[in-house]
């Protein structure tokens, strides 16, 4: 069963083939493992995560109706599991500094707010990855995007997904996908200032 196609796989795991979806799963896990790390960060989270993604995917393999391959129905259970992660995750960081700032008589009512330029950046910052303090400059720069951007950003220039998977995948239209990467490429330039190509 390893070999089959993967329309196969489907068909059958549609029919409560728990095998044929075990199938699907080791041969996307790699991959939405990857994407979760770049994702979270964390390769426990990002293990744990796509981990519950596969089994929401099980649990509504029924719907899947073969508008277009299975990895892009995936990601989108993935990439949403992943964006609830982060909101989550934010929300606790903002309680915990919020409490904190009281604790300490700092300014209750700071509320930090999201801004991105409308200029057009054009395509990803021209740096070398060649050098670790860059990759990590780079990583880190992604983890500081929010999570729509982030998910889009990844999905796009790590993932080589097209403008029309990625809406078709995050539930969003394209021209959302399109802002969403413009304002990331932006925040990134920005977070990489200072590293030039090669140095």
């Amino acid at each position: 069963m390893a070999d089959a196609d993967e329309h196969s796989l489907i068909e059958a795991a549609r029919g409560g083939d728990t095998e044929a979806f075990g199938v699907l799963v080791e041969r996307y896990m790699p991959r939405a493992v990857a994407f979760a790390r770049h994702m979270t960060g964390r390769a426990d989270d990002a293990s744990d995560l796509a981990q519950d993604a596969f089994v929401k995917a099980w649990r509504g393999i029924g719907s899947f109706k073969g508008e277009s391959g299975f990895y892009t129905w995936f990601f989108r259970v993935l990439a949403n599991i992943c964006v609830d992660h982060l909101r989550k995750e934010a929300f606790r960081k903002k309680l915990f500094f919020f409490a904190r700032d009281r604790d300490d008589g700092g300014d209750e009512t700071a509320d930090p707010v999201e801004t991105a330029p409308d200029e057009d950046p054009g395509s990803v910052p021209d740096v070398s990855l060649g050098r670790k303090e860059l990759r990590a400059a780079l990583g880190k720069a992604v983890r500081g995007l929010p999570a729509r951007q982030r998910a889009v950003f990844l999905m796009k220039h790590v993932e080589g997904m097209k403008i029309t998977e990625i809406a078709v995948a995050l539930g969003i239209s394209e021209g959302a996908v399109k802002s969403h990467l413009v304002r990331s490429v932006t925040a990134l330039r920005k977070g990489l200032k200072g590293y030039a190509p090669g140095s």
